[in-house]
């Protein structure tokens, strides 16, 4: 054989060799595994009151012609805690801002010239009066409970 020959098959062997012992290292599924970490955080499961509680006395529908933009009244009281009514909407957005950033859910209602911004809602009527309090002690604001929406 001629030596030309011999070095180029000893150097295509040799990057082989190589090859086999290096690629499977990179591509092992490492930097796959690092760049999509993603953990999953379960909360425990919530205590709800019987929607029972939550509804009033069931009265049956009479039976009417539906027209295409009636709206029914439903029978679950749900309240909410207004804490501000602004007449700039930049004023009641900070305000949400900063209550959504400690955790509250917070959103604003418009109401002709008015924002109004609220905390809520919740099902419980105790449960946001016992806010409306912790509200008041903390950040010195009397909230007005209302019924929501």
């Amino acid at each position: 054989m001629d030596r030309a020959v011999k070095q180029r098959l000893i150097g295509a062997v040799i990057l082989a060799a190589i090859l086999v012992i290096l690629v499977p290292e990179w591509l092992d599924g490492a930097g796959h595994k690092s760049r999509y970490i993603k953990t999953v955080e379960i909360p425990e499961q919530p205590e709800f009151e019987p929607v029972e509680d939550l509804m009033g006395k069931y009265e049956p529908i009479k039976s009417q012609p539906k027209k295409a933009s009636t709206i029914t009244d439903s029978s679950i009281n749900a309240w909410a805690l207004q804490i501000g009514s602004f007449s700039s909407e930049a004023n009641a957005m900070t305000q949400r801002d900063l209550f959504r950033s400690e955790g509250y859910p917070v959103y604003v209602v418009r109401k002709s010239d008015s924002y109004r911004v609220r905390i809520g809602p919740e099902l419980s009527r105790s449960r946001i009066e016992k806010l409306q309090q912790k509200i008041e002690q903390e950040k010195n604001i009397k909230g007005l409970l209302v019924k929501h929406p």
